[in-house]
């Protein structure tokens, strides 16, 4: 059997799902699936990876992560050396230029013999002329990509990629794993937790609490709303918490419920519209598996498949807090309008986006990069 090699600084809990689903998926075309992934860091919050083994064939590797300013560093300590040592036929990497060991396992394509796949969500955080040099010279150097959404593949294309080496995957989660309460047993569950919510339309954020989240102004646009009806409920924990509880203090239509995974699910169900001002994605999909109406801007590109504007939900284009509170009023305030939206949101996330379609569309992928004369 050929070798699939995939690496990952951390696994998520829907990262699991998906490579659990691949193994067998990928067997059965030919192809016996590896993974590396890094340990978790002590003391690490927001985006946190799992300590259990994924799939049978895993190997930790230790790896350092820091920020400095807007910039995030890693360090994969002996990952190069484990490569070479495996002789993959293929390895499907994310695509971060600015890491000098991504630029060093491209550099042993030739040397080890395999075929290097991106996984590609094709947003730059530091965009500028300096980094479009950079990634001119970075992107072709792929021999394919499986690209999140439709801006990835445009944002491939932008940087030397040919059009027939990228596959678009929509990537996203399990949504047949998702059970759902009705509203009103979501909303006694919840409310006997946080009582303020009684008799209050909720608006929801589910995700990683990062500064680029732009969670700020959502206060902002309630603030302008100005309801006695609303509340918003936060569900995450990170880096940028502090600052939010300085900023909520003192707020009763806000709700801070920290990190919750198991058992998230009737926080969505009890909510009447999911909000993202920042960046983003799976928790659009999640939302939408839920029968959520979206507010959201470009999240990290993928608004623009999930989003259907005015169909279940509405993008947001200036991000600001005024338009913010129009779209949720849009939403909130016509109940016919917000059940179509969430009956639409739930019929994408079942259909052409599922999670089936998304596991199949990554093993096409990777045949036909295999494929590559």
């Amino acid at each position: 059997m050929k070798k699939v090699l995939f690496i990952m600084d951390r696994v998520t809990h829907y990262n699991r799902e998906m490579l659990t689903q691949l193994e067998p998926k990928l067997r059965s075309e030919g192809y016996e699936i590896h993974l590396f992934s890094g340990e978790v860091p002590e003391g690490a919050t927001g985006r946190v990876g799992i300590k259990s083994r994924t799939i049978h064939n895993e190997t930790k590797y230790r790896y350092r992560e820091w920020r400095v300013g807007s910039y995030i560093f890693r360090e994969q300590i002996g990952l190069k050396r484990k490569i070479a040592m495996l002789k993959p036929d293929l390895v499907v990497m994310g695509c971060f230029p600015g890491s000098m060991a991504i630029w060093r396992w491209l550099s042993l394509k030739k040397k080890v013999g395999y075929k290097a796949v991106s996984w590609l969500c094709g947003y730059e955080f530091n965009p500028g002329r300096i980094k479009d040099m950079f990634l001119r010279k970075f992107i072709p150097m792929f021999d394919y990509h499986l690209a999140y959404h439709s801006n990835a593949e445009k944002y491939a294309l932008a940087y030397g990629a040919h059009a027939r080496h990228i596959t678009i995957i929509h990537n996203t989660i399990n949504e047949s794993g998702i059970k759902s309460l009705p509203k009103g047993d979501a909303r006694e569950y919840i409310q006997s937790i946080y009582p303020a919510i009684d008799g209050k339309k909720v608006l929801l954020y589910v995700g990683a609490v990062l500064k680029e989240k732009r969670l700020p102004v959502i206060f902002k646009a309630l603030d302008r709303l100005n309801r006695k009806n609303l509340v918003f409920v936060l569900v995450g924990d990170g880096p940028y918490m502090p600052e939010i509880r300085r900023q909520c203090q003192g707020r009763e239509d806000v709700i801070l419920t920290g990190k919750i995974i198991d058992g998230v699910g009737p926080y969505f169900d009890a909510a009447d519209c999911f909000v993202l001002p920042g960046t983003g994605g799976l928790a659009i999909n999640e939302a939408m598996a839920h029968g959520l109406p979206i507010v959201s801007g470009y999240a990290d590109g993928s608004a623009d498949d999930l989003v259907q504007n005015g169909k279940n939900g509405y993008r947001l284009y200036d991000n600001t807090s005024a338009e913010i509170a129009e779209k949720i009023s849009a939403v909130l305030d016509d109940p016919g309008k917000a059940l179509r939206f969430g009956e639409k949101s739930r019929a994408l996330i079942t259909g052409r986006l599922s999670f089936d379609r998304f596991i199949d569309r990554i093993c096409d992928g990777i045949c036909k990069a295999d494929a590559i004369i």
